[in-house]
């Protein structure tokens, strides 16, 4: 029975997962290109796993449980549990990635005195942390200035620019992979924009949640025998006024 992912590897306790879609991929650059095309292949998301170990590393460090890492033909994804809501914790776990491929370029840098083959994996790697760097949320750089904007904006307000400001480079990265006839870059768009999206959500569904949690518990009711007495707003009624503020104040600052 064909499984949608294999595992390859456990690191640090954390499952390394191989997606069935990169397996037929470098079965097909072996056929289209040789062994050569296949080393190349395993040592590029080689480089990719170690990146996402970079996260994870750090993130075990900080308090969050790393499910599974996951190789997939556009990358790799770590798993969590949870982002920490420090913005400090949340700068050095998305750093950890970039910093490695950094690290893996200056190695295969060093490397490549011996082999044309390594200099081309240098440059892989220093173009990987690069483009993790550009601020398109939800990548590390975009996580990297949510980190930097919380303090000014709150949780909430600073993923909501960080993930508009992921949306619109999303679009250019599929306006320049349609002309440049890169399909590759065309689905790292799509799931950019679409991620963007849905970490917004479930930001604003945890903080409305909190909110919520907070005035139920706090509302301002006098308790008397039944019936009990209605000077107080019931809690839907201020939820209700609270995100009808919030989206508000998001269009006025950022419409």
């Amino acid at each position: 029975m064909i499984k949608r992912s294999y595992l390859i590897s456990r690191v640090m306790g954390i499952p390394v997962r191989v997606h069935i879609t990169l397996i037929i991929l470098l079965i097909i650059l072996t056929f289209s290109s040789g062994v050569f095309g296949m080393l190349y292949a395993v040592a590029l998301f080689a480089s990719v796993a170690l990146h996402e170990l970079g996260h994870s590393w750090v993130a075990i460090r900080k308090g969050c449980r790393v499910h599974e890492i996951m190789l997939l033909p556009i990358g790799g994804v770590a798993k969590m549990n949870n982002i920490p809501s420090r913005p400090r914790d949340e700068f050095l776990i998305a750093a950890a990635g970039p910093l490695t491929s950094f690290l893996l370029a200056v190695f295969f840098g060093w490397l490549g005195q011996f082999a044309f083959f390594f200099i081309s994996l240098r440059n892989v790697n220093l173009m990987l942390c690069l483009f993790n760097l550009l601020p398109s949320f939800p990548m590390d750089g975009g996580r990297i200035f949510r980190a930097f904007m919380t303090p000014r904006l709150g949780r909430l307000k600073a993923t909501a620019l960080a993930a508009r400001i992921g949306r619109i480079m999303a679009v250019a990265f599929a306006v320049f992979g349609l002309f440049q006839g890169n399909f590759l870059l065309i689905i790292i768009a799509i799931f950019i924009y679409q991620s963007a999206g849905a970490e917004y959500r479930a930001i604003y569904l945890q903080q409305m949640s909190q909110d919520w949690f907070t005035a139920g518990q706090t509302a301002d009711v006098e308790v008397s025998p039944p019936p009990y007495a209605r000077k107080a707003p019931p809690v839907w009624k201020k939820w209700k006024n609270k995100t009808n503020a919030f989206f508000a104040d998001l269009f006025k600052n950022w419409g």
